[in-house]
């Protein structure tokens, strides 16, 4: 993924140190490597059905205002937001950042900010509302030690009481336990983040049924994040635009009809960890059973931790209803009920999650190709740069090579064989936010690789992008879902077990 360049003297000499690594020649053989076992695997896309429907998923739903808990504030005032904060790179989109909430840091001190109320069914619940001043958006992240597992907690703003987002204490208790068996640090694992909701003010409702008592629940909110971007955009219809409108030579991916399958394929993601919120792209997957489990294809750099998969929120058909009409089409979904982490890897920088929550009707299983690919093949990929509408990128690749982290803000890249593809791209180009975001083949439209870093932008010319090679990362352990027995021998998730936690944080022009 990229982000805004440092200043421009940077950017010329990663352009250079690139060039000088990787423009060694474009023919090459194929790789040797973890390929020759790997059978020529090929399977095509499907479509979800309507009536789809994961069961316990967060619910949405309408709270009347006589169902609401009187709630106790806290107010934050403008986040201090320096360049440097923003410039920060752990290799994904920044969009949001932590800051903590002193009255709220231990469960002592959220026990004496839940006032709890009686309900009418006998039981009681509480409301604590947090607001942050020049915010586009918050996520709460809850510290859970103890809690019941028939609680209901409800998430919404004030102002918009007819949109509440519903989980039982049981979700979360499950979720957590998956962050905790993955082997992630306790607090982040212990760590449940609301969804984001569009609103400088966000309200957590915790309602406890008749004979339950407050004093078995034990939470805290130590930390916000405050999203400091503005995700939204104008409906279908509107006449503005959207404020920070990504570079102009990205190409709008509505223009192009011979994509229409693939472009319902790719979501948005968003994701926090370490209280800070970021934005990649990924990608749907079928398997070869065609059944219907939501694979979802990303980048290891954005999600390598269960607990960063535990906060995931998706948006779908997230694009212009017509060409060039940058405007958000009335068709755009959101996901929030988070993923499971199959497999991450540092070796191709990949992720395979597999969605908590169904996918919305109409979401594309994309097709994909387990095979080497040939130098020249023309590609094309899609992706959601610096947040924005669904956009593509058009080019062909020219080699292959091998790339590792030569600082926390680069990679380098080398020689014409490794686990990545180079790719020098003829139209659009890539920014923060496209990481993640999957390679496909033009002709065949197979997902075969996706988008670590690079140097293009709409001011320089003969710059390329890098893809890890989907076909390695599969051998190496991703065939143990989507093949089973059909591809191999299914083989064992060696990357992503010894893999889990690893944050490699990269980025030769982050993306």
């Amino acid at each position: 993924m990229k982000k805004n360049w440092f200043d421009s003297g940077r950017l010329a000499a990663a352009i250079l140190a690139g060039a000088a690594l990787v423009a060694c020649g474009g023919g090459g053989d194929i790789a040797e490597s973890s390929t020759q076992s790997v059978p020529v695997l090929k399977v095509e896309a499907r479509v979800q059905p309507a009536g789809m429907q994961e069961a316990g998923a967060i619910q949405s739903r309408s709270l009347t205002g006589g169902a609401r808990a009187q709630a106790v504030e806290l107010r934050l005032g403008t986040l201090n937001l320096s360049k440097s904060a923003v410039l920060q790179d752990p290799g994904v989109r920044l969009i949001g950042l932590a800051r903590p909430l002193a009255a709220a840091r231990s469960p002592e001190a959220m026990a004496g900010l839940l006032h709890w109320q009686a309900t009418r069914a006998g039981g009681q619940v509480a409301a604590l509302s947090v607001s942050a001043q020049g915010a586009y958006g918050l996520r709460m992240g809850l510290r859970v030690d103890t809690l019941p597992s028939n609680a209901t907690l409800r998430v919404y703003s004030q102002g918009r009481p007819e949109a509440v987002y519903e989980i039982s204490g049981q979700q979360i208790l499950q979720t957590i336990a998956r962050n905790l068996e993955a082997g992630d640090a306790e607090d982040a694992a212990r760590t449940w983040w609301t969804p984001e909701t569009g609103s400088p003010e966000q309200t957590l409702e915790i309602e406890l049924p008749a004979g339950t008592d407050p004093s078995a629940l034990r939470v805290s909110l130590p930390q916000v994040s405050h999203i400091f971007e503005d995700l939204s955009l104008p409906t279908e219809g509107a006449l503005e635009t959207k404020i920070n409108e990504s570079d102009t030579c990205n190409l709008d991916a509505t223009c192009y009809d011979e994509l229409a399958a693939q472009r319902d394929s790719v979501a948005r993601m968003l994701f926090s960890k370490d209280g800070n919120t970021y934005v990649c792209t990924g990608t749907l997957l079928n398997d070869v059973a065609g059944s219907g489990t939501p694979y979802f294809l990303s980048a290891n750099h954005c999600i390598s931790t269960q607990s960063a998969a535990a906060s995931l929120q998706t948006d779908w058909f997230y694009r212009s209803p017509t060409c060039n009409s940058r405007t958000l089409s009335a068709a755009s979904t959101r996901r929030l009920g988070g993923a499971t982490l199959l497999y991450a890897s540092a070796a191709t920088d990949m992720t395979l999650l597999r969605l908590n929550e169904a996918p919305p009707t109409g979401a594309r299983f994309a097709a994909w190709d387990a095979s080497a690919q040939p130098m020249g093949l023309s590609v094309f990929g899609l992706h959601h740069p610096q947040a924005d509408l669904l956009k593509v990128s058009l080019g062909n690749v020219t080699n292959l090579t091998s790339c590792s982290s030569s600082s926390d803000n680069f990679f380098n890249c080398d020689g014409t064989s490794g686990n990545y593809y180079r790719v020098a791209l003829s139209s659009g180009t890539s920014q923060g936010g496209s990481s993640g975001s999957a390679l496909f083949s033009l002709g065949s439209k197979y997902v075969i690789g996706t988008l670590y870093g690079g140097v293009t932008s709409c001011s320089a010319t003969g710059t390329f992008d890098i893809y890890g090679r989907f076909d390695v990362a599969y051998n190496d352990g991703i065939k143990k879902w989507l093949a089973g027995n059909s591809g191999g021998d299914g083989g064992g998730a060696s990357g992503g077990a010894s893999t889990f936690g690893n944050l490699f944080r990269t980025i030769l022009g982050p993306k």
